[in-house]
């Protein structure tokens, strides 16, 4: 018999879709309170937030989600579940343009690093041996030193960054992306 994935015990699996399951009383649960937008632009609370995303983490990727909200039959409101869904998309939108915009930046500094550590090891390479003098023993160091410094920083940002920030792109990109189910209960 084969062994169950934790995450397969987590989660209900329905069309090949792993379900996140949220208890609500209200619509408004979902919504932070500090948050004084429209209802349509409001911010999504941490809290939701942060299981969401834990739950999505916990799923691999190669499998899509569900978002199911479960709210007592009394609170249903057809409206309100348009406009829950719009803000939730909106949320999401956000902070995959914002993960977006963050890796360009990295891919910046990427450059930047690579282009960097090449022209201080190359100076310190065609320089040669250090000269008579402590200060240019010192100067001819610090280049290489500094050229290896940099040369760390791109392959850091590059093997480590980069695929942090991917992986995290992913994985709002799919909340977004997800289905959210309303899913009426008597309480």
């Amino acid at each position: 018999m084969r062994k169950k994935k934790y995450f397969q015990n987590l989660y209900e699996l329905e069309n090949n879709k792993y379900l996140i399951t949220v208890s609500l009383h209200d619509y408004n649960d979902i919504y932070d309170d500090w948050d004084p937008s429209p209802f349509k632009r409001r911010d999504i609370e941490d809290e939701f937030n942060d299981f969401i995303y834990n739950s999505s983490e916990d799923i691999p990727l190669s499998f899509g989600i569900s978002i199911v909200l479960h709210i007592p039959e009394l609170k249903k409101d057809e409206r309100k579940e348009k406009v829950l869904i719009s803000a939730y998309k909106n949320y999401y939108e956000y902070a995959t343009a914002r993960l977006c915009k963050a890796i360009s930046g990295l891919h910046r500094r990427i450059i930047s690093y690579l282009l960097l550590s090449s022209l201080f090891l190359s100076v310190g390479y065609f320089l040669g041996g250090a000269g008579p003098s402590v200060f240019l023993k010192v100067l001819h160091e610090g280049i290489f030193i500094g050229g290896w410094v940099f040369l760390w920083e791109f392959f850091t940002n590059f093997f480590i960054k980069r695929k942090e920030l991917v992986e995290e792109y992913r994985l709002y990109k799919r909340l977004h992306d997800s289905e959210i189910r309303f899913v009426y209960h008597n309480s």
